[in-house]
């Protein structure tokens, strides 16, 4: 058994070595903690409308019970709104409205975060995205819980900012997988993605109509 004393010793060291740990921790936490307030734009003045363009408009749905059959595995369009309406801290809130082809539009509401990382594209600035899609409103058929779950990153991209995002949603029956390049669209009268019907097929209304669709519930 070790004398007294160089048990004290041991334990001292043990706790400057602690000490030492988390204060460091803290110190770089301080300094990434306010490196968040670099998304604060994305809630302010009455947050920002993200869209899906029409080149990234294909998804593929397919059947759990055969995701290997060609007729059951099939491409589909998928126009997905966002209005990031909070942000707090790296986290930020909002409506979205999903319309898959063939389908009603799905009324969710999406918590996620944005985190400092570094992105993709090598000397470009960006973010590490997370988002949970909390399900308001239900797609016909057999009822069972949709989980929708998105990973990504938020990129500069020639000059504008844009979520590069892969999502995947369904049910225990059905599933989706889409990947696309979220832009913004500045509201304003004088924007066509604001005041055109969006891409998509089956879509036919604005980022606004749709919303609205989605705030009368």
């Amino acid at each position: 058994m070790l004398p007294s004393k160089h048990l004290v010793a041991m334990v001292s060291c043990a706790v400057i070595l602690v000490t030492a740990f988390y204060g460091e921790s803290t110190a770089k936490g301080g300094d990434s903690k306010p490196q968040s307030s670099q998304w604060a734009w994305l809630g302010e003045n009455g947050g920002t409308y993200w869209y899906v363009p029409s080149e990234y408009l294909k998804a593929y749905t397919w059947d759990t019970d055969d995701p290997s059959n060609p007729n059951t595995t099939v491409p589909i369009d998928d126009q997905t709104v966002w209005h990031i309406e909070k942000f707090d801290d790296g986290f930020f809130f909002g409506p979205v409205v999903v319309k898959f082809e063939g389908q009603p539009p799905l009324c969710q509401y999406m918590i996620g975060s944005v985190t400092p990382g570094p992105p993709s594209t090598p000397g470009q600035p960006g973010g590490r995205v997370e988002i949970s899609f909390n399900g308001i409103t239900e797609l016909p058929g057999p009822k069972s819980p949709t989980i929708t779950t998105g990973t990504g990153e938020l990129v500069k991209q020639r000059g504008s900012w844009t979520f590069l995002m892969q999502m995947a949603s369904g049910t225990q029956s059905t599933q989706v997988a889409h990947w696309a390049d979220m832009q913004q669209c500045i509201a304003g009268a004088d924007q066509p993605c604001w005041v055109d019907v969006l891409p998509g097929k089956g879509v036919d209304k604005t980022i606004q109509e749709l919303l609205a669709d989605c705030d009368a519930i």
